[in-house]
């Protein structure tokens, strides 16, 4: 007796995470110039036609796949925010913000450092900016009685030193979470250098 397998028809939202799922692995694994729509088709079990259906072309594709990654990191950053119970915890999550976009295989910097596909969310990186930088210089201000301008010079001078150190523990291979806690030590006690006499850390 003849068994015949019942395919699953997946939804049209279905299908499209599936071949974004499918095209994230394949980049992770065999590198971005590597990646083609004929190799997706075929790692997803499916015709050409039908990818080609839902992206008419790679650079779409890849700008799809940018756009749902890109959304994903903002959405555990505002997550990890909204759990911070103090101001440390605030930094702890911006430090690891950048830890985790400068990690080695990381698919978010290896797509964001192609124009042709970074263009698809260059918007939304600005806007997403601006907003991260006016709550942190407003915390900041507020938590040690800084002027707007001090905040922001603070603020300026975490991120550059909190992107640094994420650039360094890539590149020396440094053990993460001791590079991490040394990068929140040293912004905090710099913070709190300039902070006024009379504010006192959460």
């Amino acid at each position: 007796m003849t068994s015949t397998r019942t395919r699953t028809r997946l939804t049209p939202a279905a299908r499209q995470d599936q071949l974004l799922d499918t095209a994230r692995a394949m980049i992770m694994e065999q590198g971005l110039q590597s990646f083609t729509m004929e190799g997706l088709a075929k790692a997803a079990a499916v015709s050409a036609p039908l990818v080609y259906n839902y992206f008419p072309n790679r650079q779409d594709l890849l700008q799809a796949l940018l756009k749902r990654e890109y959304r994903r990191y903002v959405d555990n950053i505002v997550q990890a925010s909204g759990a911070a119970k103090d101001f440390k915890d605030l930094v702890r999550v911006a430090v690891t913000s950048n830890f985790d976009h400068q990690a080695p295989g990381n698919l978010l910097p290896m797509l964001l450092s192609q124009p042709e596909i970074s263009v698809a969310v260059r918007k939304e990186q600005m806007r997403d900016r601006r907003k991260s930088a006016t709550f942190l210089v407003r915390r900041t201000a507020k938590q040690y009685r800084l002027t707007q301008r001090e905040a922001q010079l603070v603020i300026s001078m975490a991120s550059g030193a909190s992107i640094a150190a994420a650039e360094l523990s890539k590149n020396a291979n440094l053990y993460r979470e001791d590079a991490i806690d040394s990068a929140i030590n040293f912004i905090m006690a710099g913070i709190e250098r300039i902070a006024r006499p009379s504010a006192a850390p959460e």
